[in-house]
């Protein structure tokens, strides 16, 4: 079992490493590439990129799909490197909030 120092010190580095992974880029491209989506580790989309070429050959819905598919994939690879990265330094502790 943890004592409190061993807690304070690991809630001190999962702070930091929230902030490292804040400052990190993740991107996620629709299956066909022509969408592209960045965001940080804290989740917060900055650059979107839509290859010109995809609206001459695809719908409305078809261009907003892949946005939402690009988002998708970038979100589920900014978890995983979390997920990694928390495992790493905290081994599940309940209440913490991470």
């Amino acid at each position: 079992m943890l004592g409190l120092g061993k807690l304070k010190e690991a809630k001190e580095k999962a702070e930091a490493l929230k902030l490292k992974l804040a400052g990190m880029d993740f991107e996620g491209k629709s299956y066909n590439e022509k969408v592209r989506i960045t965001c940080t580790g804290d989740k917060r989309f900055h650059s979107l990129e839509i290859d010109d070429s995809i609206f001459k050959i695809r719908s409305r819905e078809e261009v907003q799909q892949m946005i939402l598919e690009a988002i998708d994939r970038a979100q589920m690879e900014a978890d995983r490197v979390v997920q990694k990265e928390m495992s790493a330094i905290m081994p599940n502790i309940p209440g913490l909030g991470l």
